[in-house]
């Protein structure tokens, strides 16, 4: 199901009852975390005074895969390089889905987990997905400790274990979060008793250690984006800065991100984008916010708030899109995902689809509204 709107950034309209009564861990934990964060929250979801909201409308919002009555918890997001589908991983279905440019869904199967022992197959929660530009689908699991490469019909075809690689050994260490970029190289960020980034070559051979987090001082990842061209962002829930990016060397080249309440602080950044104009977008699962950065990690803009409005975020888990025309925004707690149309689309008249060029067109009342629309009627929803 898709919807299409207009709207204008909307305040903070939720109270701390109905912040825990969807939230996905206990409820004396959120109503902790609702107290804690609440001026966080207020000053991201209000008038803008810890930062400005950035342009955008609301192209669509994308709320059920097929034969399903709704997402329950979104843990990750992929665009397919060939096709333009978008891939969403939904750990509370035990499902992917598949869903095309105009929002339709195509295709959804579920993940299974085989105990090594026994060989038995359990329900999977799909964590972390990547694509290859020849269709490789690269899919982690918080069950699993093995990556699992899947085909097009979701069927696994191979295994691999980076952990027995590079012999790190505990029974809670699994990879989590996935990137591909254009050297040839498939990253995995690894959490449990040990953490750090291991990489492998896509063509095969054995993984080796990218990142130690220990010997990097990096707290606890919860978070990794990969460049095309190789540069690596990390993601710290508890360190300083909560933003590193490395070279494809493993040189730190740049960080940012503090946890305080600044605007351009992060309280539990979950997922980061490199946009193609250079700068970043990262994603705040407890500010209810997405962020925009420039290329030196100045805080420049902001999207989000907390609520259920359109352009409203609730717990923000996954990113995809060029960051400069279009931005496509996971809510684990709001079961959605909302595709914005921002100020590079905008300036130009035209919206880039999350499809190729030349892919099938979005169906007639679909396209978004033009420019000088949306800035003579902000209010409109369609």
């Amino acid at each position: 199901m898709m919807r299409i709107a207009t709207r204008p950034h909307s305040p903070w309209q939720k109270t701390c009852d109905s912040f825990h009564e969807s939230c996905w861990i206990p409820a004396s934990l959120c109503r902790y975390i609702a107290s804690g964060f609440l001026f966080a929250v207020l000053s991201i979801g209000g008038s803008g005074a810890f930062g400005q909201v950035s342009p955008w409308f609301v192209k669509a919002i994308y709320y059920e895969p097929l034969g399903s009555t709704g997402f329950r918890s979104i843990s990750g997001m992929a665009t397919d390089p060939l096709s333009g589908e978008l891939y969403v991983l939904d750990a509370g279905r035990h499902a992917v889905d598949v869903i095309d440019s105009a929002g339709f869904p195509r295709f959804t199967f579920n993940h299974w987990v085989t105990d090594q022992k026994t060989g038995q197959k359990s329900a999977g929660e799909p964590n972390s997905i990547a694509i290859t530009s020849e269709g490789d689908i690269y899919l982690t699991d918080f069950f699993s400790h093995k990556i699992d490469i899947l085909n097009i019909r979701g069927e696994v075809i191979e295994h691999i274990d980076m952990l027995a690689d590079v012999g790190w050994e505990g029974t809670s260490l699994r990879p989590e979060k996935l990137g591909i970029d254009t050297l040839g190289w498939l990253y995995a960020s690894i959490g449990g008793e040990r953490s750090g980034i291991l990489r492998r070559r896509l063509d095969g051979g054995r993984a080796e250690v990218f990142l130690d987090a220990a010997a990097e001082k990096i707290d606890c990842i919860t978070g990794m984006a990969v460049a095309a061209d190789g540069r690596l962002a990390i993601l710290d829930y508890r360190g300083v800065p909560a933003v590193r990016i490395y070279s494809p060397e493993g040189k730190l080249l740049l960080g940012f991100g503090d946890h305080e309440i600044a605007g351009g602080d992060l309280s539990f950044p979950v997922s980061m984008l490199f946009a193609e104009d250079g700068t970043y977008w990262v994603a705040d699962g407890l500010r209810q916010a997405v962020k925009h950065y420039s290329s030196d990690g100045k805080f420049l803009e902001f999207i989000g708030g907390f609520g259920g409005a359109p352009g409203n975020l609730r717990f923000p888990s996954a990113l995809v899109g060029d960051g400069v025309s279009h931005l496509a925004v996971a809510e684990r707690v709001g079961r959605r995902v909302q595709q914005y149309v921002l100020p590079g689309a905008l300036a130009a008249n035209e919206l880039k689809s999350l499809r190729p060029a030349n892919a099938s067109p979005i169906p007639p009342g679909l396209e978004p509204p033009a420019s000088s629309e949306v800035a003579s009627d902000p209010q409109t929803e369609k």
